[in-house]
């Protein structure tokens, strides 16, 4: 995944935890270490599908736990939108 998505992902994430920037980074817990609860999961994931045109079933929520975990969903989804499975 490109260096410019990571970067937007991470900040999406700081933003929505109200956390600096510097906090959110791999191997961090969003829920233990930086207070993600499920209203803040949701939101990450609204602002994630606006800002890279995908949709995310919020189900998929349940297991992302880290910013590793953020960015396979985006990309999963990312290129399932690509091949039209809108």
């Amino acid at each position: 995944m490109e260096t410019s998505v990571a970067a937007r992902v991470v900040e999406i994430i700081a933003v929505e935890l109200q956390v600096p920037v510097e906090r959110v980074r791999r191997g961090v817990s969003l829920r233990r270490d930086l207070g993600m609860d499920s209203v803040a999961a949701l939101n990450i994931l609204f602002a994630a599908e606006e800002a890279f045109g995908v949709r995310v079933p919020e189900s998929e929520l349940e297991n992302v736990d880290d910013l590793e975990a953020v960015l396979a969903l985006i990309r999963r989804h990312e290129l399932e939108t690509t091949r039209g499975d809108r």
